[in-house]
């Protein structure tokens, strides 16, 4: 016996077709398919192009619920206006910042504490002793010195104390050298130290640059290096 499908098409006054049903092709598992042709507006559950986007959590037809969808979106460095709307993110409240995922890799929500602030957790932890990848590098004068070779080869200054131990105002010079320059050399940073006191210097997360070395030497004029006695005791940080 051969297949059977059943079809019924359904017409206007002009002859267009406006509706069908496509029967299954008799075998009992076959889908069966529903065609519709309306006018813009024809059907009231899809509504028409003109219909205003639908209120926030209000019904509509699904071509105002479509527009408001489309508002959710919002295009880059566009300003913010009172009644906008968006789709909200959650977030977990996790006082004690314990362990949410039970692997590496897992989806998880955000944490946040009690008053809602986003909880973030610093690279490294603060409790971890910080890895040899980013943990600087030190120097330091074991005794009072008249100078320091903080770095025989290219790098970057990032914290530097120094103490004064005369009686009487010190220069600061630091220089992109490898050694010890003759007396004469120009600087690249003079620091005036004060008799007795110090000074403590953090140059921020990207440091001071220095091409060839990094050298630290007292000197008693501040314009060119003269070197001064033994009265510098000093500790770099640097990488």
């Amino acid at each position: 016996m051969g297949t059977q499908q059943s079809t019924t098409l359904n017409s206007d006054s002009t002859g267009k077709q406006t509706s069908g049903n496509y029967g299954n092709l008799g075998d009992g598992t076959s889908d069966w398919f529903n065609y519709v042709r309306a006018k813009d507006g024809g059907i009231a559950g899809i509504g028409a192009t003109t219909d205003a986007a639908a209120a926030v959590g209000a019904n509509g037809s699904l071509i105002a619920i479509l527009k408001t969808m489309r508002d959710f979106h919002k295009a880059e460095d566009v300003a913010v206006a009172s009644g906008d709307y968006g789709i909200p993110v959650l977030a977990q409240r996790n006082d004690s910042l314990t362990t949410l995922t039970s692997a590496t890799g897992d989806y998880g929500l955000p944490a946040i504490g009690p008053a809602g602030e986003a909880y973030v957790v610093p690279t490294p932890p603060l409790t971890a002793t910080p890895a040899a990848a980013v943990a600087l590098s030190e120097a330091a004068t074991a005794a009072l010195a008249t100078n320091l070779v903080i770095k025989a080869s290219a790098g970057t200054l990032y914290t530097l104390t120094c103490f004064n131990n005369n009686a009487a105002a010190r220069f600061l010079q630091l220089a992109n050298l490898t050694a010890l320059g003759a007396d004469g050399t120009v600087p690249a940073w003079i620091y005036s130290i004060p008799a007795g006191g110090s000074i403590h210097l953090n140059f921020g997360p990207f440091g001071r640059r220095f091409t060839t070395g990094i050298v630290a030497c007292f000197s008693t004029t501040a314009a060119t290096k003269t070197i001064a006695a033994a009265d510098m005791w000093l500790n770099a940080g640097y990488k």
